[in-house]
């Protein structure tokens, strides 16, 4: 299935709001990450709100936007999957 992730910087620092189409289905997130996983990612001026679409579509590979939590810590899903960090790399050098 298709799926489109806007997304707008909220009021924190790395703070973003997600919003995911799935089909007809529209569901809301609020997603965070550290400094830390910007220095990981060894990209100069990375974009981050590209860095939050695409760590969005990485997660909708395992479960659909439905199945996703409201809040989101990018921290959680790197220290839960070790392939997170290398796979947004590629993405978001390719």
């Amino acid at each position: 299935m298709s799926e489109t992730v806007k997304v707008l910087p909220l009021g924190g620092h790395h703070e973003y709001a997600a919003e995911v189409h799935e089909g007809n289905q529209t569901t809301e997130h609020r997603v965070v990450f550290a400094q830390d996983l910007l220095d990981d990612l060894v990209i100069a001026d990375a974009d981050e709100s590209a860095l939050v679409v695409e760590a969005v579509k990485y997660m909708l590979q395992e479960v659909p936007s439905a199945g996703l939590p409201h809040d989101i810590d990018l921290e959680d899903v790197r220290s839960r999957d070790a392939g997170f960090v290398p796979e947004l790399r590629a993405r978001l050098t390719s």
